[in-house]
């Protein structure tokens, strides 16, 4: 008995490692695509200039150069798109490193702007910071177009230090990834079932996709589950081929244009018709929070929307470097 009750543990935790590391590679895939498609727009001397301020990193030896994997460790051309590539991951990195530093590099709200969309006109959202401008410090409570206008002020200031721009461009990376996520711009919010919102999708449940269980989680998965290398290549010159004259045409410094059409898209294609009456019906019945069931067209439609954004993020961010670089 006590042996098979070891076997069941041992399974169950397993399984939780198993689920743990695939979950969290989700996120860590999109913005290394993200990033990829960005460095295959940049030249050689833009490469090795951005990469050489990246290595200034103040915690380039424990999340950088600790985690390089063996694959591209020894070949240079490599090493430096990883080293790009670990960038833009980087600040969802900082959430899990130890407490001391944490409260340094980790800015939870950085990472969205909740532009509010409702199933009822009740609820008062005037508290949700909206605001565009950046004025003085980066600190803790800024939203994201705040914080990337903060770190695009650092990279382009003369006197800032390699290590102040290495922290600056891995934030920038990210949330240039974030900014064209339309559940990082949008939220929720109802009188009983989201009267502090959804969270941008996370509190809303969804069925049919299997482990995926929240509409948030199911966005940030539908460009790509693997952070293997060679994949990540592939798929961002597959992208770039695919999506040219829709990156070309989004070769702008206008960040709060590309908050717009993300929020745009999250009010047609995310929080659609459907899944409105749905919410809202059962709300106005008292009834349990329904999960919402994603149907094949929806799917489609997601998958079309969260390639073609992928690829206005890494246009936009090349745009962006290349102006800074200059």
């Amino acid at each position: 008995m006590n042996r098979a009750r070891e076997q069941i543990r041992l399974l169950v935790l397993l399984l939780t490692i198993f689920y743990c590391n695939f979950s969290m590679a989700w996120n860590a895939a999109g913005h290394q695509l993200m990033a990829a498609i960005t460095w295959n727009l940049l030249d050689s001397q833009e490469q090795d200039y951005w990469v050489d301020i990246l290595k200034h990193h103040p915690r380039y030896l424990k999340d950088f150069k600790n985690k390089i994997p063996k694959y591209v460790k020894f070949n240079p051309k490599e090493l430096n798109a990883w080293i790009f590539r670990q960038a833009a991951v980087w600040p969802d990195i900082a959430r899990g490193i130890e407490k001391k530093t944490q409260e340094k590099y980790h800015h939870g709200s950085w990472h969205y702007i909740n532009y509010p969309i409702y199933l009822d006109q009740k609820v008062d959202t005037r508290f949700l910071n909206r605001s565009s401008n950046f004025k003085g410090k980066l600190h803790n409570g800024l939203n994201i177009i705040q914080a990337l206008k903060g770190n695009l002020q650092i990279l382009s200031k003369q006197g800032a230090t390699k290590k102040q721009k290495a922290v600056a461009l891995s934030w920038v990376l990210h949330l240039q990834g974030d900014l064209h996520q339309p559940l990082h711009t949008t939220a929720l919010f109802s009188t009983n079932y989201f009267p502090n919102g959804d969270k941008g999708g996370n509190s809303i449940a969804i069925q049919g996709q299997g482990q995926i269980k929240n509409l948030h989680w199911y966005w940030d998965s539908r460009l790509n589950n693997s952070t293997k290398f060679k994949i990540i290549d592939l798929k961002a010159k597959k992208l770039i081929e695919k999506y040219n004259d829709i990156g070309t045409k989004n070769q702008s410094n206008n960040i709060h244009k590309a908050l717009m059409n993300a929020h745009h898209l999250a009010k047609k294609y995310t929080y659609t018709p459907v899944l409105m009456t749905i919410l809202k019906t059962a709300e106005a019945q008292n009834k349990p929070q329904p999960s919402i069931y994603i149907s094949n067209q929806y799917d489609t439609q997601a998958r079309k929307i969260a390639e073609t954004q992928i690829i206005k993020a890494g246009y936009q961010s090349a745009h962006l470097l290349k102006a800074l670089k200059n």
